[in-house]
């Protein structure tokens, strides 16, 4: 009884799920029973499959979540494996990114300590020329003008050279002195004692062996074998050295003569502006002075002091102005009104300052733009005290302008002065005065033999 009423179960189960199917997935042609128990064994293989995969997927997601401490056997080493690897590379970009983060830093703080101990060296320059330019306008204004007073004898002014660069000259020659005293001839050791004694004077490496070679072929030659004579050979090679012949533009051929001033902050550029202003005007001549440092204004008063001083114009504007469109009114003012003489100031730069030196070859590029072979001289004012600083402020204005002379002040009290021999050897570049005092009759047209024989005397 129970057997048939499964058979009669089974038999209305295949009825209706062949019609079932028939009608739902085979266009309504009868399924042969004999495969009706294999489609649906197949559709319980797809939802065990689909069902076994589901299980899978969450079994590792939550052995994935799972704390290691629940896990067991190879999963736990695999996964604590895993983690050591994630986080030595999340520790190792961690480090990485921290030191970049430092070496930034770094280089941002050195470069403000930089930029700050070149803003402090420039204030410090240009309140020491401030102040001394100061006390030489306020003891001239005291004194009666000296505008008038006839030009010293050479004589004097030959000995008030030889004392002011006294120090140097003690200095070389005591040194000199020194190395040959008690020697009997000239051999390897007096030359390398006597190489260091002229390095030693600030004259420079290039220039010691310059002299070092001349007295060296004089030896070879047997024209120079007593130790005694070195000073007056190395004398007559440094007067070789210093004595250049070159054109002096004057107002005769050139009107206006344009004359620029570069330098770097301290050395006294506008000082010897003012000096040279005065002297062109004792010789009758009309002077105009452009007030080009515009980045102090303490410059563009103290030009202006020494305007009323000379007794010559000036052009000047605000500070901040553009010094390329004061240079430009210069020059173009000394056209229209008949001057003889333009004499261009610029801002005291440090020689290590890109920008400024940018400024400068705009400058000259403007001045150009009136008159193309001007300026007709540009002269670079120099500290002797600074000494070899010195060479390297020359190598960086040669690189921004075209210089046709130097200007060499302080010479007076500091020991350094020989290294305006080495200047004039290494870059063949003359002195076109030299300052050894505060006074206008103290910067003087630079005379190569007075200047050795002062050296020596």
């Amino acid at each position: 009884m129970f057997i048939e009423e499964l058979k009669q179960i089974y038999s209305t189960f295949l009825a209706e799920s062949n019609q079932f199917l028939s009608n739902n997935f085979n266009g309504g042609v009868p399924i042969p029973d004999e495969k009706i128990p294999l489609i649906f064994a197949g559709i319980l293989f797809l939802v065990l499959l689909i069902c076994f995969s589901g299980w899978y997927l969450l079994r590792n997601r939550f052995l994935k979540n799972k704390a290691p401490d629940e896990l067991s056997g190879r999963a736990k080493e695999k996964h604590l494996e895993q983690l050591k690897k994630e986080r030595a590379k999340e520790l190792e970009l961690r480090i990485k990114q921290e030191e970049k983060l430092q070496e930034e830093k770094e280089a941002a703080q050195l470069a403000k300590v930089e930029e700050r101990e070149i803003e402090l060296q420039e204030q410090i320059a240009s309140m020491e020329e401030e102040r001394r330019n100061k006390q030489v306008l306020q003891r001239d204004l005291e004194k009666e003008p000296e505008m008038e007073a006839p030009i010293e004898k050479e004589d004097s002014f030959f000995e008030r050279l030889r004392k002011g660069i006294g120090k140097t000259r003690t200095q070389l020659l005591s040194n000199l002195s020194d190395t040959v005293l008690g020697k009997k001839e000239i051999d390897e050791d007096l030359l390398d004692d006597l190489e260091e004694v002229l390095i030693g004077s600030d004259i420079g490496p290039e220039t010691t062996e310059r002299i070092l070679e001349s007295i060296t072929e004089k030896i070879e030659r047997k024209e120079l074998t007593n130790p005694q004579v070195l000073q007056a050979e190395i004398q007559q090679e440094i007067q070789k050295i210093m004595n250049k012949t070159y054109p002096v533009p004057g107002t005769s051929d050139r009107k206006p003569l344009i004359l620029l001033f570069v330098g770097v902050n301290g050395v006294g550029k506008t000082t010897t502006i003012g000096k040279i202003a005065a002297q062109y005007r004792q010789q009758g001549k009309k002077v105009l002075m452009g007030a080009g440092d515009t980045f102090r204004a303490a410059a563009i008063d103290q030009l202006v002091e020494w305007c009323k001083r000379a007794d010559c114009d000036i052009v000047k504007k605000d500070t901040g102005s553009d010094p390329s469109a004061v240079m430009y009114e210069t020059v173009q003012k000394g056209l229209d009104e008949d001057y003889d003489v333009v004499l261009c100031d610029t801002a005291g730069r440090l020689h290590t300052k890109k920008n400024l030196m940018e400024e400068l070859k705009k400058m000259v590029r403007v001045i150009r733009k009136l008159i193309p072979d001007a300026p007709h001289e540009v002269l670079l004012v120099l500290d002797a005290t600074t000494g070899q600083n010195a060479i390297f402020q020359t190598r960086e204005f040669m690189e921004a302008a075209d210089l046709t002379g130097l200007i060499i002040t302080k010479l007076d009290g500091t020991s350094k002065g020989g290294v305006v021999i080495g200047i004039v050897n290494e870059f063949d570049i003359p002195v076109r005065y030299i300052g050894i005092g505060e006074q206008v009759e103290d910067l003087r047209p630079f005379d190569a033999r007075q200047f050795t024989e002062s050296l020596f005397a």
